[in-house]
């Protein structure tokens, strides 16, 4: 007779029979697919952005309607519109406020800006404007604001009640403009330290302060008298001058005062004639 005979059985333990590189390359395919379906779903979802950001930009809801404008007292609204470049119709959303607010602030009146969106359909416009504290004539006459930097040119029929600074001409403009803010910042602080304690001087007499670029400042008032002042302690050269008034009014000399230097330590000088302002 003859006898089946049983197939051994794997033992366990024993040798797989699955070749290792199938079960890599299986590893490998699920991986794979596994990236396949984050790509996709990935790139599903950016479209799908895209095409609602479409949706919007036609969207009438997110088209600029009004402009609003706050902080412009010598610029009209018009005016700040037109220096913003903002036109109505745009979509909200395709507006660069950081942009707008460059653009403002190139307007020689504008110091700074700030722009936001407000839904529906509005962008708010914020501006400081430059406060105009004197005016210098340096060939042309510019205006200068409370930082001592001249921004524009005056124009017909703009105000003229300012201090005067004088002394300074186009090429020492473009050459020295620094220095020549700076003694317009001295010029500042001087007119400040005037309002505060006056000294026998009134703001209303000054016609001029004139600036030196070497020596400093002078001023020039409205009767034809010079005083020269340097360029610090004005305090105690101001205060020496009241002094100064008093003595010379009690002595009758004080008309005859025309020219006082100050810019000495302790004393002044007086000379009964106007000296020549140089620079």
């Amino acid at each position: 007779m003859f006898r089946l005979r049983r197939k051994n059985k794997i033992r366990a333990g024993g040798p797989d029979p699955r070749p290792k590189d199938a079960v890599e390359a299986r590893k490998r395919n699920r991986v794979i697919l596994k990236w396949v379906l984050t790509g996709g779903i990935a790139v599903n979802g950016a479209l799908g952005l895209l095409l609602l950001y479409i949706v919007f930009l036609h969207l009438p809801y997110f088209n600029l309607q009004q402009v609003g404008v706050n902080g412009n007292r010598r610029l009209s609204r018009e005016e700040v519109i037109e220096a913003s470049q903002l036109e109505g119709g745009i979509n909200l959303l395709t507006v660069s406020l950081g942009d707008v607010a460059e653009r403002l602030k190139r307007h020689p009146w504008i110091r700074s800006a700030t722009v936001y969106r407000r839904f529906p359909g509005r962008i708010n416009v914020e501006i400081e404007e430059r406060t105009p504290r004197a005016i210098l004539a340096a060939g042309k006459l510019y205006y200068v604001d409370e930082q001592a930097q001249f921004f524009t040119r005056l124009l017909p029929g703009d105000h003229v009640n300012y201090p005067l600074f004088t002394g300074v001409n186009a090429e020492n403009l473009e050459s020295n403009a620094s220095e020549v803010s700076e003694m317009i910042r001295l010029g500042l602080t001087l007119m400040d330290t005037l309002d505060r304690s006056g000294f026998g001087l009134d703001r209303s007499e000054i016609a001029e302060i004139h600036i030196d670029l070497n020596e400093g400042l002078s001023i020039l008032t409205s009767s034809g008298r010079t005083l020269v002042l340097g360029r610090e302690n004005f305090d105690r050269k101001l205060n020496r001058y009241e002094r100064l008034k008093r003595f010379l009014t009690h002595r009758g000399e004080w008309n005859n005062a025309r020219f006082i230097d100050l810019d000495y330590e302790d004393r002044a000088l007086v000379r009964p004639g106007r000296a020549p302002a140089q620079g």
